[in-house]
């Protein structure tokens, strides 16, 4: 495990002067009489592509006595630019979620009370009317981190992640149920941020650089084949889905967008962050997202099946607060074989995520602001094993 912030300047950093603007409003807000501000630049390691990152102290006293509020903030800028992604659309998702939607889920769970051990898990957000910015609560003071972005998953986090990434599905359904008009008008229409086009088919040629020298002459030839029609996998399972049962689907459902809180060496708790790439799709993306470019082979042998289980049972047990049954909504048949017919997108994901979370820190490419037909990575050597076993796996299953 790792600190999910790696610091970058002192605690007397400026802000720029619209952030400065939203922590004035905080302020205000939080009715602080008199206080002291504590800035600093921070960053995750390679962890976040999509912003510029900050953490803000508030000390001080209110009329009910001291009071001190820890935040965090993602803040987009306007050299931002990325040909395979809508990255003002991102920031105007993210801002929809904390804004509007994680309130209307908070009160869902709330009018049904809904054990905290067993809700959808939000972190508090702050509304300070600044559409480039995600403010939020600093978890890190609470403890949390995050996975490093070359280790295997443990099981208690899959298992704590697939269980969140449960409710979340389920908390859409619910909202569709409950205000059909509100989820017709403001999720049903959510398309895909990601820009499937010449540049995408550019940055996959890059990946698979990266990837083949992992493999012997057998399994490149075994492969081969399924390198040419990656973007259409991938653009087939995330815009077509006729038939196919939806709901808002996360959309970057990732180890590294997933919070941890621990009791010694055991993982207690998870919280999910980054909202900026949700859309409208099958509720099997999110999960075959998560599970291929953080599990090893091994894991996977020993708990894929379970895990799914998990996703399942977890659904079943959300969904039944609500009087809501999971095998008249979203069948176990149906869930298998939307599994089925998406599961290539697993060895897509893995083919181009893997060589960015393999790349150690102080060379992570700025994929904001490179080529990403030409970026150069140096993967760690621990990659070569994880890709083997990727592509052995989907050998195995037939995809290949």
């Amino acid at each position: 495990m790792e600190a999910p912030f790696k610091v970058l300047s002192t605690g007397d950093y400026i802000l720029p002067p619209p952030l400065q603007d939203s922590i004035n409003k905080i302020v205000e807000n939080e009715g602080y009489i008199s206080h002291k501000t504590i800035n600093r630049a921070i960053s995750t390691s390679g962890g976040n592509f999509l912003g510029k990152l900050y953490e803000v102290d508030i000390k001080g006293k209110t009329a009910d006595g001291d009071k001190e509020i820890n935040i965090f903030i993602k803040n987009k800028t306007d050299d931002m630019q990325m040909g395979i992604l809508d990255i003002a659309e991102c920031y105007r998702l993210e801002t929809f979620f904390y804004g509007h939607l994680s309130k209307l889920y908070d009160d869902i769970q709330n009018k049904t009370n809904i054990p905290v051990e067993e809700r959808y898990n939000i972190i508090k957000s702050y509304d300070a009317m600044n559409p480039n910015a995600i403010i939020l609560e600093n978890l890190a003071k609470k403890g949390f981190t995050t996975v490093h972005r070359m280790e295997v998953a443990s099981l208690k986090f899959a298992q704590l992640s697939v269980q969140q990434l449960a409710r979340f599905h389920g908390l859409s359904w619910v909202l569709e149920k409950q205000h059909p008009e509100y989820f017709a008008k403001k999720i049903k229409c959510l398309k895909t941020t990601v820009i499937f086009n010449e540049e995408y088919q550019k940055f996959i040629d890059n990946m698979v650089i990266y990837t083949d020298k992992c493999l012997d002459s057998e399994q490149k030839a075994v492969l081969y084949k399924f390198k040419s029609r990656v973007m259409e996998t991938l653009k087939k399972n995330v815009i077509e889905n006729a038939g196919s049962r939806c709901c808002l689907c996360h959309g970057d459902y990732r180890a590294n967008n997933i919070l941890v809180k621990k009791d010694g060496d055991s993982i207690t708790e998870v919280k999910v962050v980054d909202y900026q790439m949700l859309y409208y799709g099958c509720p099997v993306m999110d999960f075959i997202y998560f599970i291929f470019p953080c599990t090893d082979q091994e894991f996977r042998r020993k708990h894929l099946d379970d895990l799914k289980d998990l996703y399942y049972e977890s659904l079943r047990k959300f969904l039944k607060y609500f009087n809501m049954d999971v095998e008249s909504l979203y069948p176990r048949r149906e869930f298998e074989t939307e599994y089925k017919k998406r599961l290539d997108c697993g060895l897509a994901f893995g083919l181009l995520i893997t060589p960015i979370l393999f790349t150690e820190d102080d060379d992570v490419p700025d994929l904001a602001k490179d080529d990403l037909g030409t970026i150069s990575v140096t993967p760690d050597i621990k990659m070569d094993e994880r890709i083997r076993g990727l592509v052995d796996d989907f050998e195995k299953w037939g995809i290949l």
